[in-house]
């Protein structure tokens, strides 16, 4: 085709396909639609193309989901097969590049697509073919060759999308970057002209393939480098007593250098949230309600386990994602607090990414450029991972969860204590169950009807044939209380959680003989008779034995059971005191019936209502000071559509936070006034006499989510631990029901190793590396110069084998590093870390490299930090974990030779100094 004959085809009738339908084809895809052309979208995944030409988005991004059903059907179509795309004069690859098991970039992806569109060429038709994908310098040429005999032209095209604005991003693009083979082609240059016409005031970076593929790492690069640079400059600000934040501020002022990304700190780690802020996590038997570091020290020990988060569906409904990482890092900078209208707040990195409304659309702001009075929705709606999801009747009876005992203590030293008694099981089953027993009469058994019950798990089918009430469990042979072997979490049992929860207790005492017992208790007002009758028709349906103790205007119901406290604190994790209280998983997996059951007992526990306006007005209230019973009770009315209130404040002089929930709105307060049984018959007159149905203030309700308004905004200067996640959809439901979005990752050294992997290396980022590399090497060269050179048979104890505390990863450790320096130099090395994956990892890192076979000759990896300094010509610092907190005193005694080589400056010197000691820093002694 002729270069005059172009204007033919790139008009309104140009066709374009886009091969990928991840995070960069599908925003390129709905872009071009936008833009009037006709866009076939290709992906192998028949399932998430049937999604996309439903127009059901796989992921959020501000104004995706809009674009997508505004031109799906229309201008937009999607597809598995590359037929399709025959008729496409301008074929976007779009595709994953993914770091291969060694490291390097996976390129399959890219060749697998260039050779399904070798079968739709021919050569009468002229294509070009754009690379969007991140790829290593040399892509496009290779893509070339692979195609060079068919007419078309390779096209780089780099993306520069930031996650959670991505959309914004594409319509408002600071360059546009376009690599060609030959510049004076101009027929690829003129074409996408066409492409990208709209936009006429954005610069074009017309420039051959590698210029392209190097602007896309050259830009996070620079950043990178100036991140870099400012946290270096804080290590010297901190020796000579300087302050990094003034000094960030008035270079920031200078145009030639700008204040963006200037904050010191300790390196990349991404937008993050604040270890006490909440998460809901559902791991496979309904949600729980976890701290961001529980969260992250629960996986640490596991991390194999699936796991889904609270978030929303497309609807903004409350529903359950897959959660797909969860790091943390340190962190010394401000923290942004926004404080919402209905008393919630949240606290994280400034540039944490916060979902804002605009109308009722989702929008993506950072933490610091959150204003007063933008709104932040409150998602409600059921999201039953499995009831609701498996059956159209929530309330069906046969979704109702039970609590299998025996199950639940088979692993714990409960076995050995536990019995069951059931005469007509033993007297009918006596000769199926005889070889199993462990007595030594058992003919005993036969007359009392009283096994072990370790001795039935190998037959327990046996106790199946026969109802579960029967089935009597209990840990003391005489005068004991029993409790069922199944117990099913039914509208009653639900209603007893509740109480409990509300109030309840678990106590631990030993008698005369030290033998521990266990008793469960509800307190109540003595006036409270209907909800003392209901918790005790609960206990006696369930022939649960209890004593009343009746005093000074209280009403207390005492079980004296180890299995029932059992089942209450471990497994339906109740907690065991008002501090440590949270609504069990298996309620929010219960059908919506239950749920409404469990609300009644635990509102009429701790639950109130209380009389407004001279006695015109009702609210509800509910307090505890339970963070997480308080988080999850919020949620769960959430899920009815109850939205709540929040004041947390001290009681009664008290130093512990309490959490008040209010209710308030009429339609509300009728709704679950109701729960409170004959209670609600003093207040129901009030109800009824509203002079006006007066809605609820501090947000406006739309059908499946609530708007609160931003009241503050405040900082608070924070050094620790910061924890982030990621979703499949990039939101998730934190602290009080609040919808956020996850974070954005961007570690620095994972940044520099994809540079590595791609075999790119930029001169000052990759200096930056080198920097750090030789910074071992100086440090190591100088533990050499106090022994003259020679550390031949020298004894060290290495303290820290991670790269960072807390974990067990081994890539990139100093610790390691040094290690292997040491010893091959031919000294003996004894290491030590507090995390014992992190020795396990060390250990088998030496055993299974055969070229470093020095586990067990030279090098030594102990349990016990007292045993790694024992006898040791000097102890090195290696991981940034606190050693200050040792028995310094008892170390002075067992090591050979008092000198210290601090590689992180976290020793108190002066104190070890005294003990005689010889101390040697990075920059200080």
């Amino acid at each position: 085709m002729k270069y005059d004959t172009i204007k033919y085809f790139i008009g309104d009738s140009m066709k374009i396909s886009v091969i990928g339908t991840g995070y960069v084809g599908l925003i390129q895809s709905v872009g071009l639609a936008e833009f009037g052309f006709d866009v076939v979208g290709i992906d192998i995944d028949e399932t998430k193309v049937k999604h996309l030409n439903n127009g059901k988005c796989p992921l959020y991004e501000d104004g995706l989901d809009e674009l997508l059903q505004k031109h799906v059907g229309n201008k937009l179509k999607f597809t598995t097969s590359y037929e399709e795309i025959k008729d496409s004069d301008v074929i976007f690859l779009c595709v994953g590049t993914p770091q291969d098991d060694e490291g390097n970039a996976d390129l399959r992806f890219i060749y697998s697509a260039t050779e399904s569109i070798k079968k739709i060429l021919d050569n009468e038709h002229y294509k070009i073919i754009v690379i969007k994908s991140t790829v290593p310098v040399g892509t496009n040429r290779k893509i070339k060759a692979l195609l060079k005999d068919y007419n078309v032209d390779i096209v780089s095209n780099p993306e520069f999308l930031r996650e959670g604005i991505a959309v914004h991003d594409f319509f408002n693009p600071e360059r546009i970057v376009l690599g060609f083979e030959n510049l004076e082609n101009k027929k690829p240059i003129e074409i996408m002209k066409k492409v990208y016409g709209n936009f006429n005031n954005t610069p074009f970076i017309i420039t051959d393939w590698e210029s392209a593929e190097m602007i896309k790492y050259a830009s996070n690069a620079f950043l990178a480098t100036k991140i870099s640079f400012v946290n270096e400059l804080s290590k010297l600000s901190d020796e000579v007593g300087a302050d990094i934040k003034t000094i960030s501020k008035a270079m920031g002022i200078d145009k030639r250098i700008g204040n963006k990304f200037l904050n010191a700190g300790i390196g990349y780690g991404g937008s993050c949230f604040h270890p006490d802020e909440v998460i809901f996590v559902d791991f496979g038997n309904g949600l729980e309600c976890m701290t961001f570091k529980e969260l992250f020290d629960e996986l640490s020990k596991n991390n194999n386990r699936s796991v889904k988060i609270l978030s929303i569906n497309k609807d903004l409904k409350l529903d359950l994602v897959n959660l797909k990482l969860i790091t943390k890092r340190d962190y010394s900078d401000d923290l942004i607090v926004l404080k919402t209208s209905m008393g919630r707040e949240i606290k994280i990195t400034k540039d944490h990414p916060i979902v804002v409304l605009n109308g009722n659309k989702l929008h993506i702001k950072l933490a610091e450029d959150v204003k007063e009075r933008d709104e932040i929705a409150l998602p409600n709606g059921e999201f039953n991972s499995n009831c609701n999801k498996n059956n159209n009747n929530s309330n069906n009876i046969n979704n109702i969860i039970t609590i299998d005992v025996l199950e639940e203590i088979k692993n714990t030293p409960l076995i050995e204590k536990t019995f069951l008694n059931n005469k007509n099981m033993v007297l009918n089953e006596f000769d199926n169950i005889r070889a199993h027993l462990s007595n030594k009469y058992i003919y005993d058994i036969k007359k009392n009807g009283t096994v072990r019950v370790k001795d039935m798990l190998p037959i327990r089918s046996i106790l199946n044939k026969y109802n579960h009430n029967s089935n009597r469990l209990f840990t003391v042979r005489s005068k004991s209380t029993t409790i069922p072997s199944v117990i099913k979490i039914d509208g009653d049992f639900a209603r007893l959680i509740g109480y409990y929860l509300a109030e309840g207790w678990i106590s631990e005492d030993c008698n005369k003989k030290g033998n521990v017992r266990k008793r469960m208790g509800f307190s109540f007002g003595a006036h409270e008779e209907e909800y003392i009758n209901d918790v005790k028709n609960i206990l006696n349906k369930l022939d649960i034995n209890y004593i009343e103790k009746i005093k000074n205007g209280s009403h207390a119901i005492i079980i004296s059971s180890k299995l029932l406290a059992y089942i209450f604190e471990k497994v339906l994790k109740c907690g065991n005191n008002c501090y440590n209280k949270q609504i069990p998983p298996q309620i929010f997996n219960s059908p919506s019936n239950i749920k409404w059951e469990f609300l009644k007992g635990i509102l009429r526990g701790d639950g109130g209502i209380v009389k407004l306006n001279n006695n015109k007005n009702l609210n509800i209230e509910y307090g505890t000071v339970s963070k997480k019973l308080a988080n999850s009770l919020m949620v769960l009315l959430q899920s009815f559509g109850i939205i709540t209130s929040l004041k947390r404040c001290h009681n009664n002089k008290s130093t512990t936070l309490t959490y008040i929930i209010r209710i308030n709105g009429l339609n509300q307060v009728k709704k679950i006034g109701e729960l409170f049984g004959d209670k609600w018959n003093n207040y129901k007159e009030i109800a009824d006499n509203y002079k006006r149905n007066i809605k609820p203030v501090g947000y406006k309700k739309s059908d499946n989510y609530a708007s609160l308004k931003v009241k503050s905004i405040e900082r608070e200067y924070y050094n620790g631990e910061v924890y982030s996640v990621e979703t499949d959809n990039n939101l998730l439901i934190s602290s009080y029901g609040l919808l956020v979005h996850n974070c954005f990752p961007k570690d620095v050294k994972a940044l520099i190793k994809q540079f590595e992997n791609n075999n790119i290396s930029p001169k000052l980022i990759k200096a930056t590396d080198e920097v750090n590399e030789e910074q071992i090497i100086w440090f190591f060269d100088k533990i050499k110069n106090y022994y003259n050179k020679d550390i031949n048979q020298k004894t060290f104890a290495v303290l820290g084998l991670a790269f960072k505390p807390n974990t067990d990863d081994l890539r990139e450790s100093r610790g390691i590093k040094l290690i292997d320096l040491l010893l091959k130099d031919g000294a003996v090395v004894k290491g030590f870390d507090y995390v014992e994956k992190a020795r396990e990892n060390t250990i088998n890192r030496y055993k299974l490299d055969k070229s470093k076979a020095f586990y067990g000759y030279n090098l030594y990896i102990l349990d016990n930090l007292y045993e790694t300094v024992k006898d040791a010509d000097a102890i090195i610092i290696t991981t940034e974990y606190d050693f200050n907190n040792e028995d310094w005193e008892k170390i002075n005694k067992l090591v050979k030779n008092k000198v210290v080589f601090d590689g992180r400056n976290i020793i108190d010197r002066d104190r070890i100094k005294k003990l005689g000691f010889e101390y040697y820093g990075v920059g200080r002694r």
